[in-house]
């Protein structure tokens, strides 16, 4: 029972479903999703000010903070950003828009990029405000990150010399060193040629591994050791030998970013095909929900799903994680909305009908 448990199957639909209830909470409680955004918004400022949980200081104008949310969380933050942005609420705008600075992931950021521009250019959007209020929210995150870049240092030791007033023999809070950053010719091989090569070759693992028929259970390689192994010992279209890629080199990629070649290289062809059928239809449905109703505060959520499936092609969200919930959120809401609009129209012509009558 708790292999089955621990399976990675099982665990989506379970991270699936918890998505499912989520929706199903916010549609009664909409309020809910704001105070949600404006915890982890807190706590990554929190974690950005003091150093605490996940943090990463590249230079002296360029850290990022997640507290112990991950990564994944300044994608996930778009979808609440969105959210206020279309629901009128241009304070939560700001705190959200702060939080997604100072986490700094860059997919997480051109995600946003993207979605906000899918709302400009979204047809009959009857939204004038939309760009002030974009444009306020950006004016408040870009100096409130670069103030807490400066005051960061200084918080940290007042932190300390509060703990040593409270009697406190070891220090609470420690700068971070880590994650330092390129240096001059070094950028080009750190920033471009060195993430574009393992995202090659994680795609074609992935790829490779999704041709073979899927590698399934504890025969999926979870670790950068037996990913190396696999691709090693494989040899995959003989690329080890045509382009020189050694055991280190697999060690390096790691894991296969690319959300899809990853479900395919552990379910195999057919159930990728399934997968991505299911993904495109439920696009298909937000779409039409835009076209229909633009503007409304629930198209966030259509747009949040949509972007991702289409360009989120570098974190592996179609497995458990934070992504997937959302995903899964954004989905039944695309889903629902029609019926929910079909009977709200429904509620609202009988009044008109008894009147004429």
């Amino acid at each position: 029972m708790p292999q089955i448990i621990e399976s990675n199957a099982v665990q989506m639909l379970l991270v699936s479903f918890g998505g499912v209830i989520a929706y199903g909470i916010y549609n009664f409680r909409p309020w809910l999703l704001a105070l949600a955004g404006v915890v982890v918004a807190l706590l990554i400022h929190f974690s950005f000010l003091f150093d605490v949980g996940e943090v990463y200081s590249y230079s002296d104008f360029y850290k990022r903070a997640f507290w112990y949310f991950g990564d994944d969380v300044t994608t996930c933050l778009a979808a609440v950003y969105i959210w206020s942005l279309l629901s009128r609420r241009p304070k939560l705008g700001c705190v959200l828009a702060t939080a997604i600075l100072l986490s700094g992931g860059r997919i997480g950021i051109v995600l946003v990029i993207i979605q906000i521009g899918l709302l400009y250019f979204g047809p009959n959007l009857h939204y004038r405000g939309l760009f002030t209020t974009v444009a306020l929210t950006i004016a408040t995150a870009i100096p409130v990150y670069y103030s807490s870049v400066l005051v960061s240092p200084t918080m940290i030791s007042v932190g300390n010399e509060v703990a040593y007033q409270l009697g406190s023999n070891k220090t609470w809070f420690q700068k971070t060193t880590n994650g330092a950053d390129c240096i001059g010719d070094n950028c080009f091989e750190y920033k471009i040629k060195r993430p574009l090569r393992i995202r090659i070759y994680g795609a074609v693992a992935g790829l490779w591994m999704t041709l073979d028929g899927g590698y399934p259970g504890s025969r999926f390689p979870n670790t950068p050791e037996k990913l190396a192994n696999l691709m090693t010992e494989a040899n995959p279209w003989g690329l080890n030998d045509r382009l020189n890629i050694t055991r280190e080199d697999w060690l390096m990629v790691g894991t296969i970013q690319s959300p899809y070649l990853q479900f395919g290289a552990g379910y195999g062809p057919f159930f990728l095909i399934a997968a991505m059928s299911i993904i495109g239809l439920i696009c298909v449905v937000g779409f039409r929900n835009l076209l229909a109703q633009p503007g409304e505060s629930g198209s966030a959520f259509a747009i949040f799903f949509i972007v991702n499936a289409i360009f989120n092609q570098t974190q592996a969200w179609l497995l458990p994680g934070p992504i997937l919930f959302v995903m899964a959120l954004c989905g039944t809401n695309m889903i629902v909305q029609p019926f929910l609009t079909s009977r709200r129209s429904g509620n609202q012509a009988q009044p008109v009908a008894v009147a004429n009558g």
